[in-house]
């Protein structure tokens, strides 16, 4: 009673609230900091952030192998990478790799410290230096991480369809116990 007391008398305080935190929190996620945390946030989401981190790889492998293949200088296509990953967590390890190189490390190198590149993309990297073949192997990995993609949004939807049941069972049925629950209560009543 007290709780029900207070929400009515004060409702207007509970909304303002409410609006001041979404306001604040948007205006947080509009800054460098907040698009930081927020996609790293996304990265570690347990179905969505694997996810999320090929379609990235995919895209770092597929972008760098059409720059070099263009003849484009490593140093300008991995600033244009940075820009283009589309994931600002990823970009920035990415734009420390870059500085790595900037000063005459590798790129296999400085990824193996990064944090949300793959083993894999790592190890076929390194095989691309080593072999300067890079265009091919990066372009193997774009291929290979499109199908991994593919597999997990597949994966999801595949996943979902049960779920989204089960919950869609679980409304009819609050709804159903909704309405009978009364009407046996009445009957009780009745007798």
């Amino acid at each position: 009673m007290l709780l029900y007391q207070g929400i009515a008398d004060y409702w207007y305080i509970l909304i303002g609230g409410a609006v001041l935190l979404i306001l604040v929190l948007r205006s947080y996620l509009k800054t460098p900091a907040g698009r930081l945390a927020r996609d790293a946030f996304f990265l570690k989401v347990p179905l969505f952030g694997p996810l999320l981190q090929k379609a990235a790889m995919s895209r770092f492998a597929s972008i760098f192998a059409i720059l070099q293949a263009s003849g484009i200088p490593v140093m300008q296509t991995m600033e244009i990478l940075s820009g283009t990953i589309g994931n600002v967590a990823i970009s920035y390890e990415f734009d420390r790799v870059r500085e790595r190189v900037q000063e005459g490390q590798g790129i296999a190198g400085p990824l193996s410290a990064a944090k949300y590149f793959t083993p894999m993309v790592i190890d076929m990297v390194a095989i691309g230096e080593e072999s300067g073949n890079m265009e091919d192997i990066l372009h193997h990995i774009a291929i290979h991480y499109d199908d991994e993609v593919a597999y997990a949004v597949k994966t999801l939807s595949d996943m979902i369809g049960p779920i989204l049941m089960v919950g869609l069972a679980g409304v009819v049925g609050f709804f159903a116990m909704a309405i009978f629950l009364p009407m046996w209560d009445l009957t009780k009543m009745a007798r």
